[in-house]
């Protein structure tokens, strides 16, 4: 009995799990918000920083990867699409490099805090997607790194339609990897 108690507690201590606390939810969302802004002012410019940053954080959580790559390859899908239909413009027609590391490190994000998502009711988690997706972007107009031809409100309505689906996405996608 205790032989298999203490092979389950060497298993555990063998798989990093980020903690489930407030203020480990506060503290990821400011480090997200923080390479949020890196990447959106810094653009190409501090790519090596953000790249670097990522690096460190799958070599410490290389578990993390099933779930990162599919949803940021999705992510830059949904971006790619919006982009040839013409709701969103970005200087050299195609979504910038810059953006797909931003994809890669919010669904690094996402993974993160998955524990602490599942304290909110779907409802929420929803309208938070949805309204902070899209206002993510309106705050990429406001920066001047994104254009959207077809007026903010139209624009607005759009994207956050898109992220209310991509979030739908994203909760089924944590459900399949429990």
């Amino acid at each position: 009995m205790k032989l298999a108690h203490l092979a389950m507690t060497k298993n555990k201590t063998k798989t990093k799990t980020p903690r489930r606390t407030t203020k480990a939810l506060v503290i990821a969302g400011l480090v997200f918000n923080l390479f949020w802004l890196v990447a959106v002012l810094g653009q190409n410019d501090w790519l090596w920083l953000l790249c670097l940053t990522l690096l460190c954080y799958w070599g410490w959580y290389p578990q993390s990867l099933p779930f990162v790559l599919p949803l940021a390859l999705l992510g830059c899908a949904m971006d790619s699409g919006l982009l040839w239909l013409g709701v969103y413009q970005f200087d050299g027609g195609l979504i910038p490099v810059w953006l797909g590391v931003l994809w890669l490190g919010f669904t690094s994000f996402l993974w993160f805090i998955r524990h602490n998502l599942r304290r909110f009711s779907t409802l929420i988690l929803l309208i938070a997607g949805s309204l902070g997706g899209a206002g993510s972007y309106l705050a990429g107009v406001q920066l001047g790194v994104i254009a959207w031809p077809l007026g903010t409100k139209i624009t607005f309505l759009m994207v956050s339609s898109c992220w209310l689906a991509f979030t739908v996405l994203i909760l089924m996608w944590m459900r399949c990897l429990r």
